[in-house]
């Protein structure tokens, strides 16, 4: 099994979406002020709020939408939803990784493994994979609007910041 099929399979054995909803129904009733004094803030960008939620076999980057990207309207949501589907669907796109999309509480979170810096070792093949991962989302149609932000999780680099994903022709 190679280091991307270990870690999609350690992501989805220990995801539980249950008590990620759990987790985010907490952040359903606090303004996006005072969730930045939560344990397991990891910071924020224009579009999302991200956590750690740790309490799990493999700790999980929980990012939530933050108003001004859910304000886009259900329209650019939903697409936006679509095109994270297409994007995980896509073997040839290393850097994808095993990530979910959750509506709950009226917030739009998206989970996938927390990364952290990349290793030395990991870096070396990053500018290969970041290639193959834009001509794979181009071929799908999508385009990656943004500096791709890369973190790993046990050996694989993999994007973390999907805010700006969407269709080329949409």
């Amino acid at each position: 099994m190679s280091l991307n099929e270990n870690l999609r399979s350690r992501f989805y054995n220990a995801y539980d979406v249950s008590y990620v909803v759990q987790f985010i129904s907490k952040l359903a009733t606090m303004a996006e002020a005072e969730r930045r004094d939560l344990p397991g803030f990891l910071g924020e960008g224009t579009h999302f709020q991200s956590f750690e939620l740790d309490s799990m076999s493999l700790p999980l980057a929980i990012n939530v939408a933050k108003t001004s990207f859910s304000r886009r309207g259900e329209s650019a949501l939903s697409r936006w939803k679509e095109a994270v589907k297409v994007a995980q669907s896509l073997e040839s796109a290393s850097l994808v990784p095993p990530m979910d999309v959750i509506n709950a509480f009226g917030l739009t979170v998206l989970v996938m493994p927390k990364g952290k810096v990349i290793a030395k070792s990991v870096a070396k093949v990053v500018d290969a994979l970041l290639q193959d991962t834009a001509k794979a989302l181009g071929q799908a149609g999508l385009v990656l609007d943004d500096y791709p932000q890369i973190r790993e999780a046990e050996g694989v680099p993999f994007i973390i910041d999907w805010s700006d994903l969407g269709f080329l022709n949409r």
